[in-house]
């Protein structure tokens, strides 16, 4: 009986696997055609998933990877301040995808401490991304999200969306704008 119950609950296992992957490609797919639509409107967007998970090789993520100006990064979030709650650095290698050139450049930040140290300033051990530190490691420290907008906002002025010490967005800027760069 309890090998029926284990076969039994290894196919239910399986099947929820499969349902949960079927439910993710629908997600990825639906995504990367929102992203389609950005590049093609000359908008931006941003695509975050672990560096290393299989979902970087999906036809639909390879499909938008190979549109012009749209590159793929990577990072070790301990260089933005992700840590437990105890202080200590969580590696979290994490894979980016978008086209805002100047956001790209600065989510490119690797740690270079070996042997699990960290080479963050204020330095300590890596600690595993297991469990609770997984799940607190799931929410974004505010330096990465500080970064993520710093890179929007250059870009913004590169891209004359946005004029130096402004706050806000112009809708539009054109070749008639009285705007003038210093």
């Amino acid at each position: 009986a309890l090998n029926r119950h284990m076969a039994e609950r290894g196919r239910c296992n399986g099947e929820k696997l499969e349902e949960n992957r079927a439910r993710a490609m629908v997600h990825l797919e639906f995504v990367c055609g929102l992203y389609l639509q950005q590049v093609a409107k000359g908008l931006y967007f941003l695509h975050e998933h672990p560096e290393h998970a299989d979902s970087w090789q999906e036809g639909c993520i390879r499909e938008v990877l190979c549109k012009p100006g749209v590159a793929r990064v990577g990072c070790d979030q301990c260089m933005y301040g992700q840590q437990t709650s105890d202080g200590q650095p969580v590696k979290k290698p994490t894979g980016f995808m978008g086209n805002c050139v100047a956001l790209m450049k600065l989510l490119q930040k690797r740690c270079r401490g070996r042997s699990g140290l960290c080479s963050r300033h204020g330095g300590g051990r890596h600690q595993p991304c297991l469990g609770k530190v997984a799940q607190r490691a799931a929410i974004y420290h505010d330096k990465l999200c500080e970064t993520v907008l710093r890179g929007l906002a250059q870009q913004l002025v590169v891209d004359r969306r946005l004029r130096p010490g402004e706050v806000g967005v112009n809708i539009a800027m054109h070749e008639s704008s009285d705007y003038v760069e210093e």
